[in-house]
């Protein structure tokens, strides 16, 4: 994992991509993307615009995720502080 720092660009901001993925994914100067976004959980996915028929996480997911995690929200943040044992 790499980190990425968003910069401003006009008056819009831009993320720049890993030369890793660029090269992985054999991306081209000029390619269309295609950005899937889910604000909630600070998540985004990028991909080919040829993929964009693809949904990464359904919106059925997003709705079942978005319930699970208001009923158990403090089950959740028990959860994120135990120390694995340790």
């Amino acid at each position: 994992m790499k980190t990425q720092k968003v910069i401003k660009v006009g008056n819009s901001l831009a993320l720049t991509l890993p030369a890793s993925f660029v090269r992985e994914g054999n991306i081209k100067i000029g390619d269309e993307l295609v950005v899937e976004t889910a604000p909630v959980y600070q998540t985004m996915f990028v991909k080919p615009k040829s993929m964009a028929y693809k949904k990464h996480l359904t919106p059925e997911f997003h709705s079942w995720l978005n319930n699970v995690s208001k009923k158990y929200k403090d089950v959740i943040k028990e959860l994120a502080n135990i120390n694995n044992g340790d």
